[in-house]
């Protein structure tokens, strides 16, 4: 344990940076605050005010109030003549961000719809960073590195994959991680040159390093938390993670590493040996081709 914190704290060292350089840089508003900040209606309307504020918009305040039959707060703002509803649970503390930002993000579409709301991915504990930026400029700042999840790094998975089959894949040595970054890269650049359903990233957008624990392979995207990728070191062996960038190391490892595969369902408690050129096979099918 006493290792583990000095990737982790170099990695949120690294996305903090990235926060602030490219926000500056793109002109991303951003807006801090606790999630955990709701006791009354009035919280409600305090925090939307400063959500509705981070965009500039104009608006009037119409009501608050509760609406005790489905436990919730609700405040009503009106923006150009259209009135809008934001609810939140009233039976804890947590602002509900995904009853929230629908509001959020209908009030950019139809005022500013060259702008989105949307979350920094770095990482503030109970704190969350709401960012309104125009989107071109957005999507600059996210290939080179700004910590943020767009729809264009999410994985449409195919779940030609068995849920729980780990791929355990032999290597001669495990590689540094600055070049396994780059292969793996590599590897996704050319699956989304030959037609292949995986995203088309820029190599800043990939964090490859032991983040979380000693002994790991841990891929994140974007910064983000929801697509981080752990997988572990076994001695010369790297068991991937059974979710697509676990899949996409394993499929690298074999392709640019002579990776020896097999696989290992955990909930079975089988093993399966499979040639490389069987296990690259297997795993194009789970990625899938563009339609």
């Amino acid at each position: 344990m006493e290792n583990r914190y000095d990737n982790l704290d170099k990695f949120s060292k690294t996305i903090h940076t990235l926060n602030d350089s490219l926000g500056k840089k793109y002109s991303i508003s951003e807006y801090a605050f606790d999630v955990e900040c709701i006791y009354e209606a009035d919280d409600l309307t305090k925090l939307v005010k400063e959500m509705i504020g981070l965009g500039r918009f104009d608006y009037k305040f119409v009501k608050e109030g509760q609406d005790k039959s489905k436990n919730q707060y609700y405040t009503v703002f009106e923006i150009a003549n259209t009135k809008y509803e934001f609810r939140t649970s009233s039976e804890g503390d947590y602002v509900d961000l995904e009853t929230v930002m629908p509001s959020l993000e209908l009030i950019a579409k139809n005022n500013k719809p060259d702008y989105q709301y949307n979350f920094s991915n770095a990482d503030g504990g109970q704190i969350a960073f709401l960012i309104f930026a125009k989107t071109s400029e957005l999507e600059k700042a996210v290939d080179e590195g700004y910590p943020c999840s767009l729809q264009s790094g999410q994985w449409r998975w195919d779940k030609e994959w068995k849920w729980g089959v780990y791929s355990d894949i032999k290597v001669e040595k495990v590689p540094n991680f600055e070049e396994l970054k780059l292969k793996y890269f590599q590897t996704l650049t050319e699956l989304y040159a030959f037609g292949f359903n995986v995203p088309n990233l820029t190599i800043n957008r990939i964090y490859i390093d032991d983040i979380f624990q000693k002994n790991s392979v841990d891929i994140v995207i974007d910064g983000g938390p929801m697509t981080t990728s752990s997988n572990e070191i076994l001695g010369n062996e790297i068991r991937c993670f059974w979710e697509s960038w676990g899949v996409l190391l394993a499929y690298t490892l074999v392709k640019h590493y002579n990776g020896q595969p097999s696989l290992y369902d955990k909930k079975e408690m089988k093993r399966i040996e499979l040639t490389q050129k069987e296990y690259l096979e297997k795993a194009e099918v789970a990625f899938g081709k563009r339609k």
